[in-house]
């Protein structure tokens, strides 16, 4: 199990300059406020998820004092549209995490652990059952690497605590039979295929979390 160490969120914001302006002051004097984030146990704690941050738009406001909202993110709780998504996230070792894909470019940084992501190397079909890979790639993440996700599948295998960044992006695009294909959120496991959220809710939530975690272009 990860470290039980808590998260901590430290907000700094622009105090208004108020009063002091009558003083020739130009400068605002700054608000510091610390909670501890709340993490969420999936699996008893085979998978563990920190929402840091959410950001509605870009760009974003800084105006306001205290602790931001974290929004709430719709459907599959990975992609915020049009906005950005930002957690912690730790994995149990031996836990594999489903091969998937979804409309954003994500960001993900390894704090601890050596994960490995998995990718699959040539074009390959998912229908009905699981997918038929002709051979797959397996790339050693290490503490201070980012990985860079580009609405491509992926997967991984192994302990490790990481950060994700996640942004809202157009959908990839593939040309099948000279017609353009949308390659939009998808997720495969070995007892089949499904589409955006999965009919069990509760393997639905863990696995969802796992998403943005290990990302890499497969081009």
């Amino acid at each position: 199990m990860a470290d039980s160490v808590p998260h901590r969120r430290i907000v700094i914001s622009n105090l208004d300059l108020g009063l002091d302006n009558g003083n020739g002051k130009t400068e605002p004097g700054v608000e510091v406020v610390t909670d501890n984030l709340v993490t969420e146990n999936m699996f008893d704690g085979l998978l563990q998820k920190t929402k840091i941050g959410t950001v509605s738009a870009v760009p974003a406001s800084n105006e306001g004092l205290g602790l931001p909202v974290l929004a709430d993110v719709p459907g599959s709780g990975i992609v915020l549209p049009g906005g950005v998504n930002v957690y912690f996230l730790d994995l149990a070792p031996g836990y594999t995490t489903p091969m998937h894909r979804t409309p954003s470019v994500d960001y993900v940084a390894v704090n601890q652990g050596t994960p490995v992501l998995i990718t699959p190397k040539t074009a390959f079909s998912a229908n009905n059952d699981q997918a038929d890979y002709e051979e797959t790639v397996e790339t050693l993440l290490r503490p201070g690497d980012v990985a860079v996700q580009r609405g491509a599948m992926h997967s991984t295998n192994e302990w490790v605590r990481m950060i994700g960044v996640v942004v809202d992006a157009k959908p990839s695009e593939a040309t099948l039979d000279g017609k353009r294909l949308e390659l939009g959120e998808r997720w495969l496991r070995p007892w089949g295929v499904y589409e955006t959220v999965p009919v069990v809710e509760e393997y639905a939530r863990a696995i969802l979390f796992v998403h943005t975690v290990f990302y890499r272009d497969i081009e």
